[in-house]
């Protein structure tokens, strides 16, 4: 009899044996061949064993294969810094901005404080002047730009020797921006859950702030006299934020006298905070200045340059900063 039960149970393994290895080995073809007759849910449970290699499409059209998760990414603009560190893989290499170098904006940017120190960013220099010598150095995994980059077209075949390159669509929402860059590195949960959080803190905000009956105007500087409208239609109504009557969406030049008649409850400076604070200084001798509203009442605001990327993390900043103006 004990033999007889040793006998089934040795079956029982055996088949169960036989079953887990075809499973596994149904699942090696979906993720080796990237195609199966097996059901769409069975392609899901594989890509989330071994998600890579993976090929994608770039917003310049080219067709780009990634073998392994890249820990290795380099930047070629510090407008994608925030996007990498908030899905918690940081670039070891970027680029600076139109103005300043990387370094300067782990230093300065508030939307990247939070990360100072906490890892290593190779400075590969200006933006406009790519250096193809230091992305060599930095020895990336995969280059990251985004398309129409200046200067990028010259290069191009260059970086594409060093690793694979990744053009990003600029215009694209920060939702899907997000997502661009979390399927280059695997991380899609990551992106969903960062969209989640983020769009909970302009909700918060936009209630906060559209049951105000207060307008606020938000611009930067241009070095002159004149006050730079700052954020789209699209960007004023994301946040519930009310603009003055004769403000345009449209990033016009505005001077002190268009000002006098908007004449806003609040007028928010997202740029160089030196730089914004050294404008107004020197508005400070003028009547029409000192008679608007937003003057009267200590209601200048400075907001940091870096909330211009309109990516998630300056976007809930942007959200927590303008929500506490209210409360």
């Amino acid at each position: 009899m004990k033999k007889l039960i040793f006998i089934v149970f040795t079956l029982i393994v055996s088949a169960g044996l036989l079953s887990a290895c075809s499973q596994a080995l149904v699942k090696s073809e979906i993720t080796d061949k990237g195609s199966s007759p097996a059901s769409d849910s069975a392609q899901s449970k594989a890509m989330e064993i071994s998600p890579f290699p993976r090929t994608i499409i770039d917003a310049g059209g080219n067709e780009v294969t990634i073998d392994k998760e890249p820990n290795r990414i380099a930047i070629l603009h510090t407008n994608y810094l925030e996007y990498f560190f908030a899905l918690g893989t940081a670039p070891v290499a970027s680029a600076g901005a139109s103005v300043g170098t990387a370094q300067q904006a782990l230093e300065t940017y508030e939307t990247l404080l939070p990360y100072k120190g906490k890892a290593q960013v190779m400075d590969l220099g200006s933006a406009r002047e790519i250096n193809v010598e230091a992305v060599l150095e930095a020895q990336p995994d995969v280059i990251i730009t985004f398309a129409g980059h200046g200067g990028l077209d010259e290069i191009y075949d260059q970086l594409t020797q060093i690793a694979p390159v990744i053009l990003l669509d600029f215009n694209e929402t920060w939702q899907n921006q997000t997502r661009a860059c979390a399927a280059i590195v695997g991380k899609e949960d990551v992106a969903e859950q960062i969209i989640k959080d983020t769009e909970a803190a302009i909700s918060s905000a936009h209630k906060v702030i559209s049951a105000q009956d207060k307008t606020i105007a938000l611009f930067r500087t241009n070095g002159g006299t004149a006050f730079m409208g700052r954020g789209n239609k699209r960007y004023y109504d994301t946040f519930g934020i009310t603009a003055p009557t004769g403000y345009t969406f449209d990033y016009a030049a505005y001077s002190l006298e268009a000002m006098a008649e908007m004449n806003p409850d609040y007028i928010i400076f997202q740029d160089y905070i030196k730089m914004s604070e050294g404008f107004t200084a020197t508005q400070e001798a003028s009547s029409v200045w000192n008679n608007l509203n937003a003057v009267k009442n200590e209601n200048v605001i400075y907001f940091d340059d870096s909330l211009n990327t309109f990516g998630p993390l300056a976007m809930r900043l942007t959200a927590e900063k303008l929500e506490q103006i209210f409360k």
